[in-house]
């Protein structure tokens, strides 16, 4: 599967691309995630869509397809197959794609949540729907079980006709670090729904076998017509962060928001978009990763928190960067409005680039997939893109990975 041996680590900054892209032949690869096993097993996953780059509903036949990794990403194994779609424009089984994924620590069960069917996400309605799609492994993705499960995430809303269209924010699915109920680590989601509506949150405390609305149905974390796709994280405290891309104005940057657990409430959505010290982004509306990793600060050896927002900040889709900000104490997220400002950026790519997804590898270090035009000549003909990075590369030498034990 792997052509190198299990243990060996990829060099920090190579580039390596595990989907290439070849538009002549209309081989397009989209919407990256990747998640590791606890055997420290990457896997990689995208959409493989034929015959144009369009999106489920313009676009027939699309599947959902994973690589794995036993070097640290410098060696990546053939496609497999996790969701094939007939292409029939029939019913659920049609395509795949826009997976959101996620890796439970302990039993190292794989989940993917992705968008199915036939129908476009814009011209979704409650009675013909963009579906929905749960996809399960137990042997480290080998193999998967497929359910459908659109009529349990539209019911969940059943009170809000105005949900009539959503999907899963594709790249990573957060686990929770101390939430636990039975066997599993509370997971959430965002799900980007119609615009207008804004956007929602979910959070299964079964590993997506069944899902609930976090705070209730009807609550509305970004200001509407702003918001779309999301990403979540859990804050050292155990409250969710909520970020999300922004079709405000020209520089949109990024909406925050938090989850209080102790008033069971979201509190004031802010914005950051300043250019010097928010999350910028100009003339571009994409999504990217959200990520906060313990670390230790170099200057003085205190233990701190990093969070960590990848997004492209160039002139549209190029640029894919990622911002970093320290949080030193409580002080410094106990608020939505803390994460408009104190962001500095870290170019990865300055080519033409969209849809990025990060974690945190169990060696500490960043393990980083994104869409790249790498030697295409299209500047939307993306390759997906890995590299290995480290948090001392990132942020300047200012701060080192802790690896947890």
């Amino acid at each position: 599967m792997v052509a190198a041996a299990a243990g060996l680590q990829s060099v920090a900054g190579q580039r390596v691309t595990v989907f290439d892209t070849h538009e002549p032949s209309g081989q397009y690869y989209r919407i990256p995630a990747i998640a590791q096993l606890p055997s420290g097993r990457l896997l990689a996953i995208a959409d493989d869509r034929h015959g144009s780059d369009y999106d489920i509903g313009g676009n027939w036949g699309i599947d959902i397809v994973g690589k794995v990794s036993d070097d640290g990403g410098s060696t990546w194994s053939e496609p497999l197959m996790i969701a094939d779609g007939d292409g029939l424009r029939v019913d659920f089984h049609d395509s795949h794609g826009d997976a959101a994924l996620a890796v439970d620590r302990e039993s190292g069960r794989v989940l993917v949540m992705c968008a199915s069917g036939k129908q476009g996400f814009l011209s979704s309605t409650l009675q013909d729907p963009i579906c929905v799609g749960r996809y399960t492994s137990d042997d480290g993705g080998m193999t998967w079980t497929e359910d459908e499960v659109t009529r349990e995430i539209y019911g969940l809303f059943g009170g809000f006709p105005e949900v009539n269209g959503l999907f899963f924010a594709s790249g990573r699915i957060c686990q929770s670090h101390l939430i636990k109920q039975g066997d599993y680590y509370r997971i959430y989601s965002a799900i980007d729904v119609p615009m207008g509506v804004g956007c929602l949150v979910l959070y299964s405390d079964d590993f997506g076998l069944s899902w609930h609305a976090l705070g209730r149905p009807g609550a509305r974390p970004t200001i509407q017509p702003w918001g779309d796709e999301s990403k979540i994280e859990e804050l050292p405290d155990g409250n969710v962060l909520l970020s999300c891309r922004s079709k405000q104005n020209a520089t949109s940057g990024r909406l925050f928001n938090i989850y209080d657990y102790k008033t069971h409430a979201w509190g004031a959505m802010a914005v950051s978009n300043d250019s010097l010290s928010g999350t910028y982004s100009e003339h571009c509306s994409c999504n990217g990763e959200l990520l906060i990793v313990p670390v230790r600060r170099n200057s003085d050896g205190r233990h701190v928190h990093l969070a960590l927002q990848s997004v492209p900040r160039g002139k549209g889709r190029q640029c894919v960067s990622i911002y970093y900000k320290p949080l030193l104490d409580a002080s410094d997220y106990d608020e939505p409005a803390d994460f408009s400002w104190g962001w500095t950026p870290y170019q990865v790519t300055d080519r033409y680039s969209a849809y990025s997804t990060m974690i945190a590898t169990l060696d500490g270090n960043i393990a980083f997939f994104y869409e790249d035009v790498n030697d295409n000549v299209s500047p939307t003909a993306y390759d997906l893109l890995f590299q290995q990075l480290t948090i001392d590369n990132i942020t300047g030498g200012r701060y080192s990975a802790i690896i947890q034990q």
